[in-house]
Parts: structure tokens; C-alpha cells; sequence
């Protein structure tokens, strides 16, 4: 037929399929096999003499792009030969919390003191909490917000040592890089169940610590800024649990002191079965009949429960005094009273169905 090649070879995407999924199998025996022992050799070095040979049959039988070079045979000579088990191979475990009955008993941890000194504001911004994603707008947080001008210290939260001090630009410790900016990661002396706890402070204008650090509660850490993804000056500040990763966090609310006489709620809305609703269920508070405030459950995934508390809503630094919660969900509007205890976290259950 006019135009077809008496000796066809197969396509360059072929090749480059053919070496990927040769690839795959051969990464996917080195994770799984013995990776000490004599496998281990020769399945690397299979691989290699693969590679050249795969190499070398398609430059000769691909034809020439107008360059000169084939386009398979550049796409295969730029493929990497595994050294070791890639990360997406490894198991990767996230900190789960073992959920809690809601009748449980619950002890506070209470382990932070503010990192905002006055006069500057050390409350927490309701406009964007733990959990929350603002207006719908916004991703969801894995932290707490303290609005302050840029130049505030930051102080220490509780003694430690410091594990990250500068820029998050080489390495990640959000969603992506360069998203906190500036920063500050402190790892507590005291430990939780066995668990290392990190707070990390972000949006820095300036560090004045360095890695390795030993610190003391109250002690600067370093300056309010507005680096990274910020939207104006403050101080972005977590609590993770057992790891120094952005998917370990938990709320923060639940870990610093409520400011002098004031109190925090935490709890938990059911549905009929008694598991924990999976949406974002919309939460009013009103004090003497008068809104107050407005918060969100937490997502099903990305951010975790405390495990002490095994909560999937937190709204800290409210007055003392019986407060009116309302929830609607399911089509139908629930209403609870609550009466918070300063100096403490109340426990609220909510059953919706």
C-alpha cells in the first residue's frame, strides 16, 4: 500500500509504555522482595541492561524527526534508573485518632500558654478556624489564626527545642512550597502518650531562633509577618501530633489555654447509628438570645479529632454561662443548651437524627 513501511516497527509510545511498566514490576519486586539479599542486585541489574537494550533497538528502528533524533529514543534515554523504593511505594502512615465514646471520660491538655504577650491580641479569629474553610472559599485550615501588626513577637508556647527555623521553600511543611513563608517549627519537651508534639509558628517577618535551639515557654521565637500565602499580617500557628506533617495536625484550641475566664466547648454531632456526621454541618451560638458566633463540623478527612477528645467541632474563649447551640442538618433545625465553665473544655453531644 502506498505510503506503508515494508519492515514496521512499533511506535515510540510503545517503547516508552514498555519500559514504564517494566519499570513498575521491577519497583514493585524491590518493594516487596528481599531488598538486602542477592534479588535485589539482579533485578537492578536486569532492569539496566533492559533499558540499554530497549534504548538501542528504538533508535534504530524509529524513524528520524526532523532533527535527527527520534522522539522515543529521547524520551527512553532520560528515564531514571531506580537506586531505591520510591516514596509512592513506601507505606505512609497518617496518625489517626482512636475515636471515643461520647461518654468517655475526657481530661484537658492544656499544655500552651498564648504566643501572642499583651497588648497584642492573643484570641483566636473566629472568621477562619481549625477545620474550617472560611467562606467555602478557602482550603480547609490546619491551624489558628491570631490577627496582630506586623512586628509582634512570637513567643514560645511551652519549652522545647526548635526543629525548624527559616523559609519553607527547599522543603515543604504545608500544602505546597513557600506556603508559610517564614517559620518556626518547635518540638515540646513533654510528650503526649509517647508522641512528640510540634507547634509551628508561620507568616514570620523575621526568625530569631535557630535549629536546635532549646527554648523556654515565653521566650521570642521571632516577628508577626505576612511571608507566604498571607493575606495580611498575622501569626498562623499549629498543633501536630506524633509527626512534624501537615496531615498530623490537630486543634489548637484544644491544647492552649483559654484566656482568663473563658472557657471552651467541644463535641460531637451523631447521627441515628451514633457515628459522627461526615458533612460540614453548620453550628450557631447564641448568648441571651443573641448570635454570638457561627462555626462548621470538621470535614471527614485532612484534619483529625483530638485523640483525647475524639471531637468534630471546637469553639474556644467563650463566656461562662449557659449558652443556646444550634444545628441544622438533615432539614431540620436542633437546638441544645450548653452551659461552659471557664478554665475548662465542656463536652456537648449532639444527636441529630
Amino acid at each position: 500500500m502506498l505510503g506503508q513501511d515494508r519492515h514496521p516497527s512499533l511506535a515510540p509510545q510503545v517503547w516508552v509504555v514498555a519500559v514504564i511498566a517494566l519499570l513498575v514490576l521491577a519497583l514493585v519486586a524491590l518493594a516487596y522482595g528481599d531488598r538486602e539479599g542477592a534479588g535485589d542486585s539482579a533485578i537492578r541489574s536486569f532492569v539496566e541492561r533492559e533499558l540499554v537494550r530497549l534504548q538501542s533497538r528504538a533508535a534504530e528502528t524509529e524513524a528520524p524527526t526532523p532533527d535527527g533524533q527520534g522522539e522515543g529514543a529521547e524520551a527512553l534515554a532520560t528515564l531514571p534508573v531506580p537506586t531505591a523504593t520510591p516514596e509512592w511505594l513506601a507505606p505512609t502512615p497518617r496518625p489517626t485518632a482512636t475515636r471515643r465514646p461520647p461518654d468517655a471520660d475526657r481530661r484537658d491538655h492544656y499544655w500552651l500558654q498564648r504566643p501572642i504577650a499583651p497588648p497584642g491580641n492573643a484570641r483566636v479569629a473566629r472568621f477562619y478556624p481549625y477545620g474550617s474553610r472560611q467562606d467555602g472559599s478557602y482550603p480547609i485550615h490546619h491551624g489558628v489564626e491570631m490577627v496582630n501588626p506586623a512586628g509582634t513577637p512570637v513567643l514560645a508556647p511551652a519549652s522545647g527545642v526548635v526543629a525548624v527555623a527559616g523559609d519553607d521553600e527547599a522543603q515543604v511543611f504545608g500544602a505546597r512550597p513557600g506556603f508559610y513563608g517564614q517559620l518556626v517549627v518547635l518540638q515540646l519537651d513533654q510528650r503526649y502518650q509517647g508522641m512528640p508534639v510540634y507547634v509551628l509558628m508561620g507568616h514570620l517577618s523575621q526568625v530569631d531562633v535557630v535549629v536546635g535551639q532549646h527554648v523556654s515557654a515565653g521566650q521570642v521565637l521571632g516577628l508577626v509577618g505576612e511571608t507566604g500565602y498571607a493575606e495580611g499580617p498575622h501569626l498562623h500557628t499549629e498543633v501536630r501530633l506524633a509527626r512534624n506533617d501537615y496531615a498530623a495536625t490537630v486543634n489548637p484550641e484544644l491544647w492552649y489555654r483559654p484566656l482568663e475566664g473563658l472557657g471552651t466547648l467541644a463535641g460531637v454531632i451523631l447521627t441515628k447509628e451514633g457515628e459522627p456526621i461526615d458533612s460540614e454541618a453548620k453550628l450557631v451560638l447564641r448568648r441571651g438570645g443573641q448570635y454570638v458566633y457561627e462555626a462548621y463540623t470538621y470535614p471527614a478527612q485532612q484534619v483529625n479529632p483530638d485523640p483525647e477528645w475524639g471531637e468534630n467541632f471546637c469553639i474556644g474563649d467563650l463566656e461562662p454561662g449557659v449558652w443556646t447551640v444550634e444545628v441544622f442538618y438533615g432539614g431540620a433545625l436542633h437546638t441544645h443548651e450548653v452551659a461552659i465553665t471557664a478554665g475548662e473544655t465542656t463536652w456537648l453531644v449532639l444527636n441529630v437524627d
